[in-house]
């Protein structure tokens, strides 16, 4: 199934592309979220806790189950930025307001945004997020070496 056309609005800034996607997932806007993704089935994104997911198709469908809940309350924070002619890395926490009818609380989780600029401007081509480790667990966890 073809992914369908969604008009672009160009960006000139990895900021600018990163801004317009917090904006869509607080909207809950899912055509404006996929039209800031590159047009190419590389694309990758990962949710906290999920697989990977590849192309415009499954990423699609990933929004929209999680907006099919409502908009996402989601404040990004402490970015970091490498960025280069052609290619930004942007490294940031997310705050996640997880509401609730008894006790609304905000959840970190960890993000990395990767932008290509080409002939459409900056567009994304990986959100990864996972669950933030609070810095007493990361302290406990740094005994032992990670493998990558």
């Amino acid at each position: 199934m073809p992914k369908p056309k969604i008009p672009s609005i160009l960006h000139a800034s990895p900021q600018e592309t990163e801004q317009a996607f917090y904006d869509a997932l607080e909207a809950g806007d899912l055509d404006a979220l996929m039209a800031l993704w590159a047009d190419d089935e590389q694309i990758v994104c990962i949710h906290p806790g999920g697989p990977r997911l590849v192309g415009h198709e499954s990423i699609r469908a990933s929004w929209k189950e999680l907006f099919d809940n409502g908009p996402l309350r989601i404040r990004p924070v402490a970015m970091q930025a490498i960025e280069g002619v052609m290619v930004a890395i942007h490294n940031l926490v997310e705050q996640v307001l997880i509401s609730s009818s008894r006790n609304p609380q905000v959840v970190e989780v960890t993000a990395t945004n990767v932008y290509l600029k080409g002939p459409q401007g900056w567009k994304m081509v990986l959100h990864h997020a996972s669950p933030a480790i609070e810095n007493d667990e990361a302290e406990e966890n740094d005994s032992s070496p990670t493998l990558h």
